[in-house]
């Protein structure tokens, strides 16, 4: 365009020199006839020579417009790459070189947008709480990898939250949420069969609320648990101080107690207290190996030798009671034990085998080698167990029979105490039986060779909670 405005230029001044040129040669009519004709053909010249420059200088321009339209048809699309090719430095060649930067930092902005997204999306699906987000319509806008997989297909953007999810708490709390502006809390066990959900709904700046809930299923059960086992040591110490107290109550306000009766009283008395003494110990005990800090002192022992020296250990007790203590055999392979921990182990089976198969007149200790481990067991022929209590047996203060137990001595940790002591030495319990054949109870320990390094160095107990 420049060019051709310099041309127009050049063609007015060389038009004007003729002219004066002329008018100085000749004058009159002749002189303005010939001027004019000399115009007239100038002007047609200048004309021919401008009208292809202008065309050409047009085209230009227009295919540099078209080049730019395409570009911004290009941006529009999503294609933050396109460039345009600039040349020279003229005002187009201006415009594409600012179009050129504002493409770069919109591809840089949109980056950094992208990065941060794929980062929330990381850290949402990183995130224990299952999270959704709803927009201002009831559109579900985005979930996290912890809701969908307690949702399954049912759940996924663009879809109608109500559609997704039939939890009447969920969404009673998103709409709260939505309607007041404010947090909203709400509790459900409907989400996922067996467990526990935590809500809490905030609404979005832009509208729509997002909601995220956290699974409190163990804590609940961790917190029936405590619950349960206060119930169970306040009934368990109740019954024998009660006890205590009403023998004692009675001596006291007898104004000459019969010494026959009175040692009957002290004898009852006696006994209640020996088991709330048993009860105190069998809770320490347990506390004790349930604790982080719990360590066992572990040394190498034959499984032979562990087994005759607890039938050596308790035989006295088995006599007094007329039953048999047959050593069933053991292999010779070394396993890696706290000695007074397997004692308590020994002790707890064969004492509970001697109180509940009394019947069966015979108790049975022995082990046997597996692949990795060797299994011990203790068995006795008394009335058995049935099958809807073997799963629970091993639980504290879980009782088959409550009557017959308490009648026993039995504190119901004694069971309990076996397993965890089991476990802390990496090894499994369980149990056996039949109704009327009697029960076996089994418990496993890893072969010493398999844990050479754990010879050296006492164990953490690594104890179920």
């Amino acid at each position: 365009m420049a060019l051709f405005v310099l041309l127009l230029v050049f063609e007015t001044a060389a038009m004007e020199l003729i002219l004066r040129r002329m008018m100085e040669r000749s004058g009159g009519e002749t002189a303005l006839h010939e001027v004019g004709r000399n115009a007239i053909w100038s002007g047609v010249i200048a004309l021919l020579i401008a009208l292809p420059i202008a065309a050409w200088v047009a085209s230009r321009i227009a295919k540099r417009l078209q080049g730019v339209m395409e570009f911004a048809g290009r941006i529009a699309e999503g294609d933050l790459k396109a460039r345009l090719e600039y040349g020279g430095g003229d005002e187009i060649s201006a415009m594409e070189t600012a179009l050129n930067k504002t493409a770069e930092r919109l591809g840089q902005s949109f980056a950094e947008i992208e990065s941060s997204r794929r980062e929330l999306a990381t850290m949402l699906d990183s995130m224990q709480e299952a999270v959704v987000a709803v927009s201002a319509d009831g559109q579900v806008r985005w979930s996290n990898a912890v809701m969908k997989k307690i949702m399954g297909s049912e759940i996924r953007a663009g879809r109608p939250l109500v559609h997704s999810v039939r939890d009447p708490e969920l969404l009673a709390c998103v709409k709260g949420a939505q309607e007041s502006g404010e947090v909203r809390y709400g509790r459900t066990s409907s989400m996922a069969p067996g467990r526990i959900f935590e809500i809490s709904a905030a609404p979005l700046p832009a509208g729509g609320a997002i909601a995220v809930l956290h699974d409190v299923t163990r804590v609940e059960a961790a917190e029936q648990s405590r619950r349960d086992f206060i119930a169970n040591v306040s009934h368990e110490l109740r019954t024998p101080l009660t006890s205590i107290q009403g023998y004692v109550e009675t001596l006291v306000d007898a104004p000459n107690p019969d010494p026959v009766m009175t040692k009957d009283f002290l004898q009852v008395i006696l006994k209640n207290a020996t088991r709330m003494n048993r009860l105190t110990e069998d809770l320490l005990a347990l506390a004790s190996i349930e604790s982080p800090d719990y360590k066992l002192g572990m040394q190498p022992a034959k499984a032979s030798a562990m087994v005759q020296d607890a039938i050596d250990a308790l035989g006295g007790l088995v006599v007094d009671s007329g039953i048999d203590l047959h050593y069933a055999g053991a292999p010779d392979a070394t396993v890696m034990v706290d000695p007074d921990a397997m004692n308590q182990v020994f002790g707890n089976l064969i004492e509970n085998a001697v109180k509940y198969g009394k019947s069966g007149r015979r108790i049975r200790v022995g082990a046997r080698a597996l692949e990795n481990e060797i299994e011990f067991f203790v068995q006795d022929f008394g009335p058995g167990i049935a099958s809807e209590h073997i799963t629970r047996i091993f639980e504290r203060f879980y009782r088959v029979d409550k009557a017959r137990s308490r009648e026993a001595g039995g504190t119901g940790l004694g069971l309990a105490i076996v397993k965890h002591i089991v476990m802390a030495h990496g090894g499994r319990v369980r149990a056996e039986s039949e109704l009327g054949t009697g029960t076996t109870f089994l418990f496993t320990l890893p072969i010493a060779e398999r844990q050479a390094q754990a010879a050296d160095a006492p164990v953490s107990a690594q104890v179920e909670r």
